[in-house]
């Protein structure tokens, strides 16, 4: 074998380069599938290949299979040409059309040149080289794009090195290389423009694993924040559930001893005064109980959106609350047309009910009883306000209202658990909402929750 011409030992040169940038592409493809980084490894492997093994390839070509190595060497061309456009797209954020319609173009271009290639008998290599260079100018077009969309991530030094392939290509022909040295010699600008992109890649992964890094020391912090307050809020809330079930219990144990003490002594009627208010605590606990396990509820189950009527909700709301405080119980209630939304049917029958029932409760005392429901588009979404004219509330506690346990009313006044607005609120938090309050003392007061995404309006 003849000893390696300079051009030869160029393109060596340059194949192996373009085998160590297929392997790193290859290496890292499924790190970021998007950037089309295994396009880019198939043609710098077929690059790899063809240059690596030119002074062989180019001898098999006068031998006896000359016609069919020709062939091989050029689909190994046209096909890692391909590759280059369908990966340098996925690489610059251009996904459609997908890499292999752009695959299918630069195979159909580069087959229209051979076609054509009577036009320019005896410079088929340099027509070929040129419509390449236009190939690298255009994926360098594309990162420059990429560059102004995404700063710092290494598009600038791809680009550079992708339109590099003209200028340098360019210079070899003005030099007078002949079509074999012309070709050998463009493999060391294509070798380049693969180290170009191979460096972009890595700063692209630095600042991703940066950005990433950022994010999860962001999420880490507001994780590690709510876990604090869900501590706090654990800390309280089994405090207040410890006394608040230790007082009922207690005092049905104190009332239960003494009633039984009254029965021994033959006073009936004490003993049956005793044991109703015993009943009375009961019925308080039970609510309590039943509340508490909402609360909990509301915490843990899964929200099933779904179209929901609110015009029908609130007929089920009052028949649940006739069906346990009396029928006529909800005649001061006014419903306007409500809209339908998106939610979960059960959790916002249960935030209509609480307050429903807190409008019905806190307006009884009022001479004529009122209390008004109605709904109205606002902010994307849909806002549903219930207004009673009841006993009011001190706007400046307005903050405790939805905090658990906390009652604005005396117990002898109002009964009640302190958990229903809690509800409320955690059910339409479920939904993406939000609930809000005015009132003052002695003039009513309006509650209202907004969710989003209304579907239609009736």
């Amino acid at each position: 074998m003849p000893p390696l011409t300079f051009s030869e030992g160029f393109a060596i040169a340059a194949g192996l380069v373009q085998l160590f940038v297929a392997a790193v592409f290859l290496r890292f493809r499924h790190g970021r599938p998007e950037w089309g980084l295994g396009w880019w490894g198939v043609t710098y492997l077929a690059a790899g290949i063809m240059n690596t093994g030119a002074p062989v390839l180019l001898a098999a070509m006068h031998s006896p299979l000359g016609d069919g190595f020709q062939l091989l060497y050029l689909v190994l061309g046209v096909s890692a040409m391909g590759t280059l456009v369908a990966g340098g797209r996925l690489y610059t954020g251009h996904p459609k059309p997908g890499p292999w319609v752009a695959f299918g173009l630069t195979w159909l271009a580069y087959l229209a040149l051979i076609s054509a290639r009577s036009l320019w008998q005896g410079w088929e290599n340099l027509v070929a080289n040129a419509f390449t260079g236009l190939l690298f100018a255009y994926l360098g077009y594309l990162s420059l794009g990429a560059m102004r969309r995404e700063p710092g991530a290494g598009h600038g030094i791809a680009a550079a090195m992708l339109c590099l392939y003209i200028p340098l290509v360019a210079g070899a022909f003005a030099l007078g290389f002949n079509q074999i040295e012309l070709r050998y010699w463009s493999a060391v600008p294509f070798a380049l423009a693969g180290l170009g992109v191979m460096s972009g890649t890595m700063g692209r992964m630095r600042a991703h694993l940066r950005d990433l890094n950022e994010s999860l020391e962001q999420r880490v912090m507001g994780r590690t924040r709510e876990m604090r307050e869900i501590i706090a809020s654990l800390e309280s809330f089994n405090s207040m559930v410890s006394h608040d079930l230790r007082g009922p219990l207690g005092g049905m144990s104190g009332l239960s001893a003494v009633a039984l003490s009254a029965l021994e002594e033959g006073d009936i009627p004490r003993a049956r005064r005793l044991f109703e208010a015993v009943q009375k605590q009961s019925v308080n606990l039970s609510e309590l109980v039943s509340d508490l396990l909402a609360l909990a509820r509301v915490a843990n189950v899964e929200v099933r959106t779904q179209p929901v009527a609110l015009a029908t909700l609130v007929e089920e709301s009052v028949q649940q609350l006739e069906l346990s405080h009396g029928e006529g119980h909800a005649r001061p209630l006014q419903v306007a047309p409500l809209p339908v939304v998106r939610g979960d049917k059960a959790l916002l029958r249960q935030a209509l009910i609480n307050l429903l029932g807190n409008a019905l409760k806190f307006s009884r005392r009022a001479a004529q009883p009122q209390v008004r429901v109605w709904a109205e588009t606002h902010d994307g979404g849909v806002k549903v306000t219930v207004q009673d004219n009841g006993v009011g509330f001190d706007a400046a506690r307005r903050a405790d209202l939805f905090a658990p346990f906390k009652r604005l009313h005396e117990d002898r006044d109002f009964e009640g658990t302190g958990l229903g607005l809690t509800l409320v609120q955690r059910i339409v938090a479920r939904h993406g909402g939000r609930v809000g309050a005015e009132s003052q003392v002695g003039q009513g007061a309006t509650f209202w929750f907004w969710l989003p995404d209304t579907e239609s309006t009736t």
